[in-house]
């Protein structure tokens, strides 16, 4: 039997058959798991160290990004504003390289564009905006405007319509508003007037009680020939503000396009009263006071009354038909049958009756010279250009009569 051995670490005796100590070879053990757990432990630490610092430095990098982002895109709109189209161009080029998908950014480098005349580039960012969101409203306005510049009706239609019914920041209201009303200046200028008008009318219907507003797309309607739409606005706004002068020199025009001559006076009156500047609707005025001073068919004038104004139309008549004659070469004693010839013909033979006394009396030959004087009117209007003066009267007189016949 072979004798005890003693271990060489702890001096213990070794049993019989073991290769080492157990004692010893326990206490390694477990000393080697209390190492391994720290080791494991203090490792993991570190990963999680690694990964915060590395968390940070990335958003500290994307925060310096965006810093960067947001300085060249400041510079870009304060050169944008002061008309520095090409110093923006680069600078909102240089926001771009440090955010690249900013869809505000690109729509400021594509106004850049267009300033500095790149148009298909400019088309480029604005349909890639769009093709990411069809709701984007300023692209589509950006859009809309390139269409006005090469005068492509349908499509600048088009997408005036998506951008008034896009998102908008801010007021959406207020936007889609200004879009139609720039959609409304375009069609005007385009002489789509009937569109124009049914646009003004979707407006109008929509409208806060704001005089100026309203009195701008009653001048706006004005313009496309809804007088009475436009003349329930103009009376809107002066419900609230009664001085407007604006606002009353837009109801006088509407009453003198629709006929109503001594509505319209009234009015421009006013307007001039509260600012005597307005020269377009003094000269409204005073056509408005022509009519009413020169139109024999007003009610209650008297007889004489009545004669005089036809003697004096007639004679204007005759003062245009013979210097439209004379303009255009015609003789007008010769007989060749030319339609100033023939009225010139009926009117001598007219004029001794309409030298009587009872022309006043005399409803029917009143009635009659007042028929020739308004062919006349329209003959050299037809022959000669618009009338001026007098002879503008006697036509706003031929038409409010042929308005009021059956």
């Amino acid at each position: 039997m072979e004798p005890d051995r003693r271990c060489a670490k702890c001096g213990q005796a070794i049993p019989w058959g073991e290769p080492e100590c157990p004692l010893c070879s326990e206490r390694f053990g477990y000393f080697w798991s209390q190492r391994r757990d720290t080791f494991l432990i203090v490792v993991f630490a570190l990963m999680i160290l690694l990964f915060v610092i590395t968390g940070y430095t990335v958003r500290r990098y994307h925060a310096v990004e965006r810093g960067l982002a947001q300085d060249w895109y400041s510079r870009g709109e304060e050169a944008l504003k002061a008309s520095h189209a090409g110093a923006a161009l680069a600078d909102f080029r240089n926001a771009l390289a440090y955010s690249r998908d900013n869809p505000l950014f690109q729509l400021r480098l594509a106004q850049a564009l267009v300033a500095t005349e790149r148009v298909p580039e400019a088309r480029t960012y604005l349909l890639n905006l769009r093709e990411r969101d069809p709701g984007n409203g300023p692209a589509n306005l950006e859009l809309a405007r390139l269409a006005v510049r090469e005068h492509a009706i349908p499509e600048a239609v088009q997408y005036f319509h998506d951008a008034v019914y896009s998102e908008w920041d801010g007021n959406p209201a207020v936007q889609r508003r200004a879009v139609r009303l720039e959609l409304v200046k375009f069609l005007l200028d385009s002489h789509q007037v009937a569109v124009a008008r049914a646009e003004l009318i979707a407006v109008a219907t929509n409208l806060p009680p704001d005089a100026k507003l309203q009195t701008q797309v009653g001048a706006l309607l004005m313009k496309a020939g809804g007088y009475d739409d436009a003349l329930r606005l103009f009376r809107q706004a002066l419900a609230a503000e009664p001085r407007s002068a604006s606002a009353l020199a837009g109801a006088g025009e509407c009453y003198f396009q629709t006929g109503q001559y001594g509505q319209a006076k009234r009015y421009l009156d006013r307007a001039l009263q509260h600012d005597p500047n307005l020269t377009p609707a003094a000269a409204i005025r005073d056509t408005a006071r022509a009519v009413l001073d020169l139109d024999p068919f007003i009610p209650r004038l008297g007889e004489q009354e009545r004669a005089q104004r036809a003697r004096e139309a007639f004679d204007q008549a005759m003062t245009r038909l013979e210097a439209c004659a004379a303009q255009r070469g015609i003789d007008l004693q010769a007989a060749r049958g030319d339609l100033l010839q023939t009225l010139y013909a009926q009117a001598t033979t007219f004029q001794p009756r309409i030298r009587q006394r009872s022309l006043g009396r005399d409803s029917e030959l009143l009635s009659n010279t007042m028929d020739l004087v308004f062919e006349i009117e329209k003959a050299t209007s037809q022959t000669c250009g618009e009338p001026k003066g007098l002879d503008l009267v006697l036509v706003l007189i031929a038409r409010q009569q042929e308005g009021a016949r059956p």
